[in-house]
């Protein structure tokens, strides 16, 4: 059967440093935003909260909306994923990730890193610093869809 998956991908930013994760994997290390599927009858903002408190341990809720992406792989039995992007706001006095996400994440690492430091870290995204550097400029950027990533990835 062929399914679309949805994912959500979580920019949050807090005093000029935003919100990073490194995954548990056995291969190449890169971070990334928080984020993952939005599951079957979850909201955008409930999958937002959900998502960035299981890799952060952090309560966010989420601002607006800044982009929609897709991964179109055609290759064997292909595979779609529509990924959303928003930003999101630290809500709470703790503003202190648990580094290792909470008990049962793959989560390897989180914690703030200033947009300076983040340009020089290994990604998972190659594009997603521009995106998001971008999205953060002011209240002048609409949101767009930005293509599929895959794309981006091979050129």
């Amino acid at each position: 059967m062929k399914t679309i998956r949805m994912r959500v991908t979580v920019v949050v930013e807090h005093q000029g440093q935003i919100l990073l994760i490194r995954e548990k994997s056995g291969g190449a290390v890169g971070y990334s935003l928080p984020g993952g599927n939005i599951e079957f009858l979850e909201a955008l903002p409930d999958a937002t909260r959900r998502e960035v408190w299981e890799e952060t341990g952090l309560k966010v809720e989420m601002d607006r909306l800044l982009w929609v992406d897709e991964r179109i792989d055609r290759a064997g039995d292909g595979k779609h994923t529509i990924g959303i992007a928003v930003l999101a706001k630290v809500v709470g006095n703790e503003t202190a990730p648990i580094p290792g996400g909470v008990e049962g994440e793959q989560i390897e690492w989180a914690g703030w890193v200033s947009l300076t430091d983040w340009k020089t870290l290994p990604q998972y995204h190659i594009t997603r610093q521009e995106d998001v550097l971008k999205a953060l400029e002011g209240d002048h950027y609409k949101p767009a869809y930005i293509g599929n990533m895959l794309d981006k990835e091979q050129s």
